[in-house]
């Protein structure tokens, strides 16, 4: 697992890319991770490092990451 911590945003406090998911911790709670399903983790990988080395917004990445389909919320089934 690749992990991106210490990033210059305001959103975004930390990303882990995974095999199969990325998590994310937004800096409005930091006490909360959220996963994303991703087909193409290596792909999300070279675009975040991009993101990343030109020091383009991370928030705007995710967002538009998310509503091109990228990557999904993960949808977890509440225990019974």
């Amino acid at each position: 697992m690749k992990t991106y911590e210490d990033l210059a945003s305001s959103a975004v406090k930390s990303i882990k890319v995974d095999e199969k998911s990325i998590y994310i911790v937004y800096n409005s709670n930091i006490d909360k991770e959220y996963e994303f399903i991703c087909d193409n983790t290596a792909e999300f990988d070279v675009k975040l490092s991009e993101t990343i080395s030109k020091e383009e917004s991370l928030g705007k990445f995710i967002h538009n990451q998310v509503k091109s389909g990228s990557i999904q919320p993960s949808v977890t089934q509440p225990s019974k």
